[in-house]
């Protein structure tokens, strides 16, 4: 029996001649987070933020994890204090080393995190998003009280090592209090990474801000000169480079502003604010995290937005013809789509990946069921398929016996193991549970890998960032990190191909003119294009 919520059963849809695909496969994952060496360094913490990165340049993606450390003691039992944020090693084999000495491994209240090659040097930089407070309570310890007022920081990746250049970056000033997601884009297209951090509206006069990459990992505000307004206020953030040199869009969610950014200015669509309007169900409800993908594969992005609200009521809006100002239409499909109006707990993060590499694109949250036995069940919708000029249908995994909802604020999404199939993070905040790392053993389906090198001198940014993968047969992906909520991703785009051996081509667009090509490429393989 599939799960039902508020009378919508997700089940098998059969509509105008369509049917899912008889050759499906459930989504499945295993808990390996002992296993890997993770469960016992982060017991504890108020986990909330996550990045992954390949800080060493192995191939192998490391791991960054922060948490609120501001709490009374009891409240990080088993540990006596506060743990501190933590840094992971991933050796290759399964199994993570705690980097125990990394600077990065402070104290603070961290509410996002990414890692971006910054400065074009093969190595990316880890940019920790912290919700300081303007002074520390007097009731705490030493160590709280410094975590309280600590703001961002920004290290630099010297030959696998971080150090913290914070104060000489411009990327972190003072001013910068209650930030949240941290978003890597080139937004005027000279080559180097800038940085958009998103403040919430918890504090006075939340202003989120505009940095743009100077060289030398030094960085300017650039905030009204790209024509961003003073007031953006966010919690999540999505970018995505719209379909035949539009430009570039972008989604601050909470507020929900969708801009437009064409020759390095941002303008307001205004045409877009009756479609992302939100009316809050109380003091608590607000639109979190936002991805973009095109999960009914028309070439258009289309928008997840999760909502962190008791309940949440998840959207999903499908992008149509651009409007007349260049910018997509985007309507709400949420039912039509097969997917529950309300889920009974908040929902931080979202994201729009192929788990089971049938080369459509799955729906995946923050949230799940926990069971009697403490294992946990992720909250993701396995997209059958899209009829003739429709609608995606989606289907949910079945809720466990005597199990009961539960979300966690960050879960980004990664290979670690290198398998072809993307596992979860999914990071812990509440006592009695623990992050969770979950691998990824859907049977089936072969899959594509693809990622930027190179690139400083040719105005393309070392990883990609940016730059849309067609694959042909499949679709298209966007090379991107630091969407959803409080999480960073690896810059792969990830393709499933289920049963095909082999692709015609794989084609890297580097803008609306020029683009690099593959052809006859077979499947199972991580695609490099050597930007020079």
């Amino acid at each position: 029996m599939k799960q039902t919520f508020r009378g919508v059963t997700l089940a098998t849809i059969v509509a105008g001649g369509w049917a899912e695909p008889a050759s499906a496969n459930a989504i499945r994952f295993d808990d390996v987070t002992a296993a890997a060496g993770l469960r016992e360094p982060l017991a504890g913490m108020l986990g909330h933020g996550a990045a992954w990165g390949d800080i060493d340049g192995d191939g192998d993606p490391d791991l960054f994890v922060g948490g609120f450390a501001d709490r009374p003691d009891a409240e990080y039992a088993p540990r006596p204090e506060p743990p501190r944020n933590a840094l992971f090693e991933n050796r290759g084999d399964g199994t993570f080393r705690l980097v125990g000495d990394s600077p990065a491994a402070g104290y603070a209240r961290t509410s996002g995190a990414v890692f971006a090659d910054l400065d074009n040097d093969g190595r990316p930089e880890l940019f920790v998003g912290n919700n300081a407070k303007a002074k520390a309570r007097k009731d705490r310890g030493e160590i709280q009280a410094r975590a309280a007022t600590q703001r961002s920081q920004l290290f630099r990746n010297v030959k696998g090592s971080l150090r913290d250049i914070s104060g000489q970056s411009g990327a972190c000033p003072e001013r910068l209090r209650t930030a949240r997601n941290v978003m890597p884009l080139d937004y005027d297209r000279d080559g180097l990474l800038d940085l958009f951090v998103i403040e919430d509206r918890f504090t006075k006069s939340p202003r989120s801000a505009l940095y743009r990459n100077t060289g030398g990992l030094r960085f300017r505000d650039v905030t009204a000169e790209a024509g961003l307004p003073e007031d953006v206020f966010g919690l999540g953030a999505a970018v995505v480079t719209l379909p035949g040199g539009a430009g570039t869009g972008l989604f601050v969610a909470h507020s929900n502003r969708f801009f437009l950014g064409t020759g390095g200015r941002f303008r307001e669509v205004e045409a877009l604010s009756n479609a992302f309007a939100w009316e809050p169900l109380h003091g608590e409800d607000w639109p979190c995290g936002a991805a973009f993908g095109d999960v009914n594969q028309d070439g258009m992005p289309d928008l997840a937005l999760s909502i962190h609200g008791e309940p949440a009521r998840n959207r999903l809006y499908l992008g149509e013809s651009a409007t007349g100002d260049g910018a997509p239409r985007f309507r709400d499909v949420t039912a039509e789509a097969g997917l529950p109006a309300e889920w009974p707990t908040r929902v931080p993060h979202v994201e729009m990946q192929d788990f089971d590499n049938d080369g459509r694109l799955d729906l995946y949250f923050s949230a799940g069921w926990l069971d009697a036995g403490g294992a946990v069940t992720p909250l993701v919708f396995r997209n059958l398929g899209c009829p003739p000029g429709g609608v995606p249908r989606f289907e949910g995994s079945e809720a466990p016996a005597n199990a009961k909802p539960v979300y966690f604020p960050a879960g980004p999404t990664a290979d670690y193991d290198g398998d072809g199939r993307l596992d979860l993070l999914l990071v812990n905040w509440f006592a009695g549970n623990h992050t969770r790392l979950l691998r990824n053993t859907t049977e089936g389906g072969g899959w594509l890998k693809v990622q930027v090198a190179g690139g400083g001198e040719s105005k393309i940014p070392a990883e990609g960032i940016g730059l849309v993968v067609e694959v042909a047969g499949i679709g298209r992906r966007e090379i991107a990190t630091g969407f959803g909520y409080a999480s960073g991703h690896v810059p792969v785009a990830h393709f499933g191909l289920e049963d095909r051996e082999s692709v015609e081509s794989v084609t890297l667009h580097l803008d609306a003119d020029r683009r690099l090509t593959r052809t006859g490429v077979t499947k199972n393989q991580l695609v490099t294009f050597e930007i020079p």
